[in-house]
C-alpha cells in the first residue's frame, strides 16, 4: 500500500534551485532510497527496472504530487545521462494507474551551465518543469494527463528587459492568454488577459487533449455590469469556430436562465457582438518596448469591423446581423455582406446561435493560413438582459478585458493550418493502438 507523508516539495525559482542534493546531483540508487516514504516496494523495484544502466543516471530534481487528477499521488524527476556530450537532461514523468507506476512521459530540456537549471515541481494538479533560457529569461512548463492525454497544459515565461519585467502565461487547456509588465518599483504598466480562440478548418475532427472551446463563466471576464451578473447560472458561454476557404464559422452556446428575445427594432433583447481589429493582423501585437519603455497600442483602430447578431424571437423573427466598420469598405467586401448569415435555437438551457462571416470581408486569403498560425485582433461580446424593460441592468460576457477605442484590450483568433495544432499533446496509449491495428491488418 502507498505510504501517506507529508511529502517535501522542491522549490524552484528563477535564480536558484533549493535542492535536497549537491550540485552534482543524486546517483539513482540514492533517488530511489528517497522515494521509498512515497511509494511501496512493488512500484520502487519497478522503477529499478526502467534503464538498462542506471550507473550512467543522475536525477537532479524530483517531486510526487498528483498530476493526473485522481488525488493519487504520482512522480517526476529530471536526470542527465552520463556520458551525454548535449547540454541537456530529460523531464520523465511517472503516472499512478491502477496501482502500477506507468511511464507517462519524457521529454528533453536544454540547459545552459548545469542541469539544476532545469527543475521540475507537482502543484495544482499539474506538473510543472523551469527551464532557463538565457540570462533574465525563464519559462515555466505545465503538464497534465487528463484521460490518457498528456497534454501540454500551459507555458509561463518571465523576462527582465532592463528594469521591466514581462510575464505572460498561455494556457492551451483554458485557452486564456495573460500578460503583464511590471517596472522596478513594482508598478503595472500593462496588464491584458484574453481568450486565444483557435479556429480549424471545417470538418476536422478535434482529437482529445486539444482545446478548441472558449468557456465565458469567471467575473474576471464580466467587464461591464459584473453586479448584475449572478454568476455562471444567470449566463455562461461556450464558443467555437471553424473556417473553410470561404467564410469563418461561430458557434454560441449560450447558457441563460432568462432569455430576452427581440420582439421588435426598438426592442431591447439578448445579442451577441464580434469585433475585429484588421489593423493588427497577421502576429497580434498589444505593445512594443523600446529603449527601456513601453508603448501601448491603446488607440482606436481605423479598421474596426463590428458583427452584431441578434437570435431573433426563436419562431417568427429569424437571427439575423448588422454590419458595422468605421473603414472605407472595397466592392469585394460590399458584395460579400451579402454573404453574412446567421440561424439561432432555443435550447433548455438558453439558446444558440451560428453565424459565417465572409473570408473577403475580414481580407484573409486562404494562402495566408497554409503553413502557420495567422492571428486577428478579435473579441467576443454576450449582452445578456434580464428584464428588457431595464437595459441598464446589462451583464456583458467578453473574451477579453475589452474597449473597442483601445486596440490594446483585444483578444485574438488564431487561424490553426490543417497541419498543425494550438497545443500539443500525446497519447499514453498510442504505440498500444497501433500494434492493435497492425495485427488486425491496418
Amino acid at each position: 500500500m502507498r505510504k501517506n507523508k507529508v511529502k517535501t516539495v522542491i522549490l524552484f525559482l528563477f535564480s536558484l534551485h533549493l535542492c535536497a542534493f549537491s550540485q552534482s546531483g543524486i546517483s539513482y540508487s540514492e533517488f530511489l532510497k528517497r522515494i521509498e516514504d512515497y511509494f511501496n516496494s512493488e512500484m520502487i523495484n519497478d522503477l529499478s527496472k526502467a534503464f538498462s544502466n542506471p550507473q550512467r543516471i543522475t536525477i537532479w530534481s524530483w517531486d510526487v504530487g498528483d498530476f493526473s487528477g485522481d488525488n493519487i499521488s504520482d512522480l517526476a524527476y529530471t536526470y542527465k545521462i552520463s556520458g551525454d556530450r548535449d547540454q541537456r537532461v530529460y523531464l520523465r514523468m511517472y503516472a499512478d494507474i491502477d496501482g502500477f507506476l506507468v511511464n507517462v512521459a519524457d521529454f528533453p530540456y536544454k540547459f545552459i551551465e548545469l542541469p539544476l537549471e532545469v527543475g521540475c515541481n507537482i502543484k495544482g494538479g499539474t506538473c510543472f518543469v523551469s527551464q532557463k533560457i538565457r540570462n533574465g529569461v525563464w519559462k515555466i512548463f505545465g503538464y497534465r494527463l487528463l484521460n490518457g492525454a498528456v497534454i501540454h497544459k500551459e507555458v509561463f515565461t518571465s523576462e527582465k528587459i532592463d528594469n521591466l519585467s514581462v510575464e505572460n502565461t498561455i494556457d492551451y487547456y483554458k485557452l486564456t492568454n495573460h500578460t503583464k509588465i511590471i517596472n522596478d518599483k513594482n508598478k503595472i504598466l500593462y496588464e491584458n488577459k484574453y481568450f486565444n480562440i483557435p479556429s480549424y478548418h471545417r470538418g476536422r475532427l478535434i482529437f482529445h487533449g486539444y482545446s478548441n472551446k472558449v468557456v465565458l463563466d469567471d467575473v474576471d471576464f464580466v467587464p461591464r455590469g459584473a453586479y448584475w451578473w449572478n454568476g455562471e447560472q444567470d449566463c455562461k458561454v461556450e464558443i467555437t469556430s471553424a473556417y473553410d476557404e470561404d467564410f469563418i464559422y461561430f458557434q454560441f452556446n449560450v447558457f441563460d436562465d432568462k432569455v430576452i428575445k427581440k420582439l421588435c427594432d426598438t426592442c431591447y433583447s439578448d445579442y451577441i457582438s464580434v469585433w475585429f481589429d484588421l489593423m493588427n493582423i497577421g502576429d497580434v501585437v498589444h505593445y512594443t518596448i523600446k529603449n527601456n519603455n513601453v508603448f501601448v497600442n491603446d488607440t482606436m483602430s481605423n479598421a474596426l469591423y463590428n458583427f452584431i447578431i441578434y437570435p431573433g424571437d426563436f419562431k417568427d423573427i429569424p437571427a439575423y446581423v448588422q454590419a458595422y466598420s468605421n473603414d472605407k469598405l472595397t466592392t469585394i467586401q460590399q458584395i460579400s455582406a451579402s454573404q453574412i448569415k446567421a440561424v439561432s435555437n432555443l435550447t433548455e438551457n438558453g439558446y444558440v446561435v451560428k453565424a459565417k462571416i465572409p473570408l473577403s470581408i475580414l481580407g484573409v486569403e486562404p494562402s495566408f493560413i497554409s503553413a502557420d498560425f495567422y492571428k486577428i485582433a478579435c473579441s467576443i461580446e454576450i449582452h445578456d438582459i434580464d428584464n428588457e424593460f431595464r437595459p441598464e441592468e446589462e451583464s456583458v460576457l467578453a473574451t477579453s478585458k475589452f474597449n473597442y477605442a483601445n486596440s490594446s484590450t483585444f483578444g485574438t483568433i488564431i487561424f490553426v493550418p490543417a497541419n498543425q495544432w494550438y497545443g500539443e499533446c500525446s497519447n499514453i496509449y498510442r504505440q498500444d493502438i497501433y500494434r492493435a491495428l497492425l495485427e488486425f491488418g491496418y
